[in-house]
């Protein structure tokens, strides 16, 4: 591994759990702040501290609040975690990248030319972009239209879709093996 005049490393594979950490506590952000407007759930309030503890120290659902709600230790808690994650993914990939690099990279790939040209990555690569695609409109759709950020339906419908956009992205890479068996 070699660095550059900037000081990065120039080996350029940013190890994948620090993307998921940013990820994650980007997305905590936005449903920690969906919550406090009373727009994570229709019916429910979040208490990050009841959800996170399984209900060992309180309620994890209450009451729909109108406006702005906010709890002092759990919502201040989570918003920490989230930030703290974010904080130590990108501390790794900017051990590789720079961010803006890292963050271009998500749009600017391999992957998401696949969603029209076949021949590109093969078959796989183009049902892994549609998978990625589908879960991430299916997930934002439910989110905007019936304010269905934490709903477990939605979760499992998004999640499944994701992970089999991620597998077979990762399958499409793999180089071929012997055909011998034997």
């Amino acid at each position: 591994m070699s660095d550059d005049e900037t000081g990065q490393a120039t080996d350029g594979k940013v190890p994948v759990y620090a993307s998921a950490l940013v990820f994650l506590g980007v997305w905590g952000l936005v449903l920690a702040a969906l919550n406090m407007f009373s727009m994570a759930h229709p019916t429910y309030h979040v208490s990050w501290g009841g959800l996170l503890t399984f209900e060992a120290t309180n309620a994890a659902f209450g009451d729909a609040k109108d406006g702005f709600h906010y709890e002092i230790l759990g919502d201040t808690i989570f918003i920490a975690g989230c930030v703290a994650l974010i904080a130590f993914g990108a501390r790794t990939v900017n051990e590789r990248h720079s961010m803006s690099e890292w963050s271009k990279g998500l749009l600017i790939n391999d992957t998401w030319p696949a969603l029209n040209d076949p021949g590109l990555g093969g078959g796989q690569r183009t049902m892994a972009a549609w998978c990625l695609l589908l879960g991430l409109a299916f997930y934002l759709y439910f989110g905007v239209a019936h304010q269905g950020w934490i709903d477990v339906g939605v979760y499992s419908v998004t999640i499944a879709l994701m992970a089999s956009g991620f597998a077979l992205n990762h399958a499409s890479r793999v180089p071929p093996g012997d055909d011998k068996i034997d």
